[in-house]
């Protein structure tokens, strides 16, 4: 039997456990306000403290407020150049210092890369160093061989130019393409109706301004030589169709094409490992022409939102909505639905000159072998793809076909408008993911995906970048 309490005996006990929990959880707010007069970076072996101390945000003469500590482990895991992040405080003369102890990833890494679905496949080596220096800069250099989009890249990053917000990159690009172009009222189709090779030589570079870490403002001038290849017409089977059987418009010819972009994003996102929380929004304006050194005048408007919500401490809730609009692009600069972007249908199944993306995607883990994480996913896409408008029908070739620029021409099927019937499709599905905690490696995953109009299934698998 249970002794009996007299009433005083157990307010003072309650007093006690109550000033005990105090003590426990209230370590940070008994800091709070007091003025930081250290900063010590540990476990730093790749990375200069400097770039370390950079990139916290966190400096001597700063107060420690609530959430100091926290914006700083979301700054550093957010770099993606850490396994293991931990900051603390401790009691230092006359004010506090902040410890951060931070474990090196493996700054570089010969990456293969690969995908594979119905109608693009490829293969390719990435070479990556994101740490170069022990100063954040970041080089990638890289090529792949694929059925539609082959290419090469070389490129520099520098995040933090003279450690301040400001950064920039230069990047050297050749790409190979064949263009499919598919009957958007076939929801499977066999085969293109037309596909058309081109090949381009680029360099780009870039420059932009980290307002405060999260709001981003960027300027950039992109400038190819586009060269025209051939352009083949194609039957039901697959089959190339003899020329001389068909009246053979040219899709489009080359040139070269001089872009400038400028663009703007707000990223209040933050990661820990394979879970995304936070939101980003954003959007850029290209635009083509003389003023660029360019043979072609178009112009392209994008926009998108972005929002993750963590669930369950390791479960993720994602969606995101995307628009583009754009007048008198070449066919290598159509937005297209189908593939990364629409799971249930073929890559690049539907193109157009206006677009709206959403996606839903909700992740959860399924288990973990040592530095690895196996995730699985269930994801909703949807697309709406038109073309507002075309240019006069050829009687000659009966297709439509600009009469200067480009030269670009279009198939009589198409039409002008927006109908929901026609240019709205949608999918469900789900995947598999899984990443690498201690090698700064990009994501492997398999998605199957069902086109809801089409009522067929499609797969993706993606290895690395």
């Amino acid at each position: 039997m249970l002794p009996s309490l007299s009433l005083p005996r157990v307010v003072a006990i309650s007093i006690s456990i109550a000033f005990a929990a105090l003590l426990i959880r209230g370590g940070t707010a008994l800091a709070l306000g007091e003025s930081i007069v250290d900063v010590r970076v540990l476990g730093a072996i790749r990375t200069d403290e400097s770039t370390v101390r950079s990139i916290a945000g966190v400096r001597i003469g700063d107060t420690l407020e609530n959430e100091t500590l926290a914006l700083v482990r979301e700054r550093l895991n957010t770099t993606g150049l850490f396994a293991d992040v931990n900051v603390w405080w401790e009691s230092q003369g006359e004010g506090v210092r902040v410890n951060i102890a931070v474990k090196d990833k493996f700054p570089w890494a010969p990456v293969p890369t690969g995908s594979w679905s119905a109608n693009n496949r490829s293969i390719g080596l990435l070479f990556v160093h994101g740490n170069l220096f022990g100063w954040g800069k970041q080089l990638a250099v890289g090529g792949r061989w694929a059925q539609l989009d082959s290419g090469a890249l070389l490129a520099y990053r520098d995040p933090a130019l003279f450690q301040t917000w400001m950064y920039w990159e230069l990047k050297g690009i050749y790409q190979r393409q064949i263009i499919p172009e598919n009957d958007p009222n076939l929801l499977v189709p066999a085969s293109p109706y037309r596909q058309t090779t081109f090949d381009a030589f680029g360099i780009e570079p870039v420059f932009g301004v980290a307002w405060f870490r999260r709001v981003k403002t960027q300027v950039s001038w992109r400038l190819d030589k586009v060269n025209y290849k051939k352009t083949e017409y194609l039957d039901p089977a697959g089959a190339v169709i003899d020329p001389a059987l068909l009246p053979g418009p040219q899709t489009s010819k080359g040139g070269v094409v001089g872009m400038g972009r400028a663009a703007i994003a707000f990223d209040w996102r933050a990661r820990e490992q394979a879970v995304m929380r936070g939101s980003a929004l954003g959007g850029n304006l290209d635009i083509a022409g003389p003023a660029f050194d360019s043979d072609f005048t178009f112009w392209r408007a994008s926009a998108f939102w972005e929002q993750g919500f963590r669930v369950l401490h390791r479960h993720n809730f994602i969606y995101s909505v995307s628009g583009t609009v754009a007048h008198n692009l070449p066919i290598w600069q159509d937005p297209t639905s189908g593939g990364p972007n629409l799971r249930g249908y073929l890559v690049q199944q539907f193109r157009g000159d206006s677009q709206v993306n959403a996606k839903v995607e909700y992740h959860f883990p399924l288990f973990t072998i040592g530095s690895l994480d196996f995730r699985a996913l269930g994801f909703y896409d949807v697309s709406a793809i038109w073309f507002r408008d075309l240019p006069p029908l050829d009687p000659t070739t009966g297709y439509y076909a600009r009469p200067d620029g480009d030269l670009r021409t279009f198939s009589p099927v198409l039409q002008t408008g927006l109908d929901l019937k026609r240019d709205l499709h949608n999918d469900v599905g789900g995947g598999l993911r899984f990443f690498l905690r201690s090698v700064a490696v990009p994501l492997v995953g398999f998605d199957a995906g069902y086109g809801l109009e089409s009522k067929k299934w499609r797969f993706l698998l993606i290895i690395g970048a």
